[in-house]
């Protein structure tokens, strides 16, 4: 799991630079881009194009990492059926330890939660990235004078931020779990 954990580290050192480029980048696109005269309408102008480029290079920037991570969640799991596999997510996201110490359910357990502690972070930043790009170019849309636009804007924001939400906070309970079951396995 070694190997897994420098990939995890080394996305997250490439892409925090390509997302905060990309963010400057928009601004400055949108600095450049006139959309309407009132000082709100430009700032969220400025905004949405800093988020839609920043985010959206950031996402793809960590898509190839979520593919090299994927085994690290796959593996363990291989050959268990749907009712073992299910126990074994349930057993790592509780924190409770699975089966007795040094039997093979307990050393997959322990494997698995090691892939979802490395894995689900990146996911999670992907995630986020991609509604950040994909909320972006809606910015300037919330104030405009016409209602079925802003309607349309307005809703598709509200919505892509109570996702965004709604998938952190699942997402962090999970990589709570994951990494308090590799303390617990670490203290038996």
């Amino acid at each position: 799991m070694g190997g897994f954990g420098r990939i995890a580290r080394r996305a997250w050192r490439r892409t925090v630079p390509i997302a905060i480029g990309g963010l400057v980048l928009g601004a400055v696109i949108g600095v450049i881009i006139r959309n309407g005269d009132d000082v709100l309408t430009r700032t969220l102008t400025i905004i949405g194009f800093g988020l839609s480029i920043g985010g959206l290079s950031g996402a793809a920037s960590l898509l190839p990492t979520t593919f090299k991570l994927g085994p690290s969640i796959q593996l363990p799991a291989q050959g268990l059926d749907r009712a073992q596999r299910r126990a074994l997510r349930r057993a790592v996201f509780s924190a409770r330890p699975l089966g007795k110490p040094g039997s093979e359910m307990a050393h997959r357990a322990s494997d698995w939660a090691r892939g979802a502690a490395l894995s689900l972070p990146v996911v999670l930043g992907q995630f986020l990235l991609l509604y950040a790009g994909i909320a972006g170019p809606q910015l300037p849309s919330l104030v405009r004078d016409d209602p079925w636009s802003a309607g349309i804007a307005r809703g598709l924001v509200f919505l892509l931020a109570a996702m965004s939400i709604g998938i952190t906070i699942v997402f962090r309970r999970q990589i709570r779990g994951a990494r308090r079951y590799l303390e617990a396995v670490g203290n038996r």
